[in-house]
């Protein structure tokens, strides 16, 4: 097999570097990607051979990672009975890694701070492939090798580190179910918790504020063994997904429902106090049934629902009528009709006032030009932008703009 041929391929399908080890499992064939090198790793070579010396008697698919948000695969190559080396493809990192975590990743580690600027370089660079894509890429290139189709579930559980887990969840029940009975502790009853979570999916907040005054009907679970703040994020975390859940079942579109649980997250991720995580989760809950109420103020049909879930979810790609219809399910004439009649808009001025809403919304956060701003959301140029802008805020976009700034 031609294994500089294969690397090279690999590059350009999967922009992501690759290289080839030999028997000794020195680099032989080497391609990059767009991506720097780490300044966190002084010897990729060796770091190669740390992160799959242990792995000899596998001949699937091996995914492993480094401390540092970092993922790579590898496929040995064998012909003939006899091991001619190893493909080795990454890094890639399983979501975006932001300048906040490059920064904790410097303060946790005890590197100097000067390194930090290389270090969001060396992120930015690199692909992002969730565990899944990186397994199916790894599978990928063993058919290229070996012509044999792999099982996703099979190279997951020959990869996973957790054979022990499901004996050890069962004999840990059993002692934890017996101890909680010894001591009389016993968790919140699942009626309880659905009162609260159905507020949300009905849009009520002064009933579930009510309900939340009330005291618990047993006790919030232990969700960390080491550290009770740590356990009652955990909790927090919970309750979000939830109430995310909860919030779509009343109809807050998910795009929003999802965004908001992320934002929470990261939100309950930042406290240093049990007090304030109690209250942030009161208010998350009230956050997102307020919204649900707002979205269940406005009684449409489900095709005009519809309609406007696609538009919001696609306000930056191009949106035609016979798009929407077809989505939605119904004729399009039937559809226009149905819309202005319920909205008093036409589609084509909901679009645009959607986009002025986003526009808005990006004028307020970010530093992006007018006229990107109106490149995005698919006005014709700069003067068709502030035609419509001014249409529906009274004022031009640079005018808006100054005001906020």
């Amino acid at each position: 097999m031609d294994a500089e041929y294969l690397c090279m391929l690999l590059v350009e399908v999967l922009k992501m570097p690759v290289c080839f080890l030999d028997q000794d499992s020195n680099i032989k064939v080497s391609f990059n990607y767009g991506a720097s090198n780490n300044p966190l790793h002084k010897d990729q070579g060796k770091l190669l051979r740390e992160l799959f010396e242990q792995t000899d008697h596998l001949t699937i698919p091996i995914i492993k990672s480094t401390p540092y948000y970092e993922n790579y695969f590898a496929v040995k190559l064998i012909e003939e009975g006899r091991f001619k080396g190893t493909f080795v493809v990454g890094p890639s990192a399983y979501s975006a890694v932001t300048s906040e975590m490059a920064e904790a990743l410097v303060l946790n580690h005890n590197f100097s701070l000067g390194i930090k600027r290389q270090l969001i370089h060396y992120y930015n660079g690199i692909a992002i492939f969730d565990y899944t894509r990186l397994m199916n890429a790894s599978i990928l290139l063993y058919y290229c090798i070996y012509k044999e189709q792999l099982r996703l579930r099979e190279v997951m559980e020959k990869n996973s580190s957790l054979s022990e887990v499901s004996q050890k969840m069962n004999d840990n029940i059993k002692e934890s179910l017996s101890k909680n009975r010894q001591n009389i502790f016993f968790h919140h009853s699942l009626s309880g918790e659905r009162r609260i979570f159905n507020c949300i999916k009905m849009g009520d907040k002064e009933k579930l504020l009510k309900y939340s005054q009330n005291p618990l009907d047993g006790e919030v679970g232990i969700l960390s063994k080491s550290s009770p703040l740590r356990g009652r994020k955990n909790h927090a975390i919970c309750s979000v997904t939830l109430a995310t859940r909860a919030a779509m079942e009343g109809g807050l579109d998910s795009e929003t429902a999802y965004t908001l649980s992320d934002l929470y997250i990261q939100e309950i991720e930042e406290l240093k106090e049990i007090k304030d995580l109690t209250e942030l989760d009161i208010k998350m809950q009230c956050d997102f049934a307020d919204r649900v109420k707002k979205v269940r103020e406005y009684k449409y049909s489900r095709p005009v629902n519809l309609c406007q879930r696609y538009i919001l979810k696609y306000l930056y790609e191009e949106i035609s009528l016979g798009g929407i219809a077809e989505w939605v399910g119904v004729h399009p004439n039937y559809l226009s009709e149905r819309f202005r009649k319920e909205t008093g808009l036409t589609i084509g001025q909901y679009i645009h006032r959607e986009r002025v809403e986003e526009a808005k919304r990006l004028m307020e956060t970010s530093s992006y030009s007018l006229l990107d701003i109106a490149a995005w959301l698919r006005f014709h140029d700069q003067s068709h932008f502030a035609r419509v802008f001014k249409k529906y805020t009274g004022m031009t976009p640079s005018k808006y703009r100054a005001e906020r700034s």
